[in-house]
């Protein structure tokens, strides 16, 4: 069942976004663009963690993000924002949480798009956009969309259980919309 819902995922996927095999051949790409392999493009999203946040190196950024970047967020933070604010962003991180860590559950790969579903652990001893740090652990899993073109993040679609988050950060159970 798991590999029937990621497969019908990966097929969905390019509808959903708005991209298609199409769209993205129609995109002109520079003769000195570095083609990379999917191995590579893994290898990429990978970074955006790994070294931002893990590694505590957020200046890694400035080598895998591209400059027009354009990011599309959820979990309380703007629906769209460029590679500054998601420099900043990624940067709240680390402050709010010093022992912040991403681990990495799965990661899937199409042509040029990689999804990463990741778990994250910390203890919120920092403010956290309208938080005062807690003092609490909190985990939380999210899921990002990479689009890589010449070897670098053009775009990135994020999900995270903001909600599960800033449950365990606060101790207060907060409303679910009604369906």
């Amino acid at each position: 069942m798991c590999r029937l819902s990621i497969a019908v995922a990966l097929l969905v996927l390019p509808l959903t976004f708005g991209f298609s095999r199409a769209s993205m051949a129609s995109q002109a790409t520079p003769a000195d663009c570095p083609q990379t392999s999917e191995e590579e493009n893994v290898a990429i999203a990978r970074r955006f963690h790994e070294e931002a946040i893990n590694q505590r190196n957020p200046a890694a950024l400035q080598d895998i993000l591209h400059p027009d970047v354009v990011h599309h967020a959820a979990g309380g933070f703007p629906d769209v924002t460029s590679a500054a604010g998601v420099e900043a962003m990624m940067g709240a991180f680390p402050v709010a949480f010093s022992d912040l860590h991403y681990e990495f559950d799965l990661f899937i790969v199409q042509d040029d798009y990689v999804v990463e579903r990741y778990s994250a652990t910390g203890t919120q001893d920092g403010p956290l956009q309208d938080l005062p740090p807690s003092g609490r652990t909190a985990t939380w899993t999210g899921i990002n969309i990479f689009h890589i073109a010449c070897g670098r993040i053009v775009e990135i679609w994020s999900e995270v259980d903001a909600l599960s988050r800033t449950q365990q950060l606060t101790g207060v159970a907060m409303a679910t919309p009604a369906p």
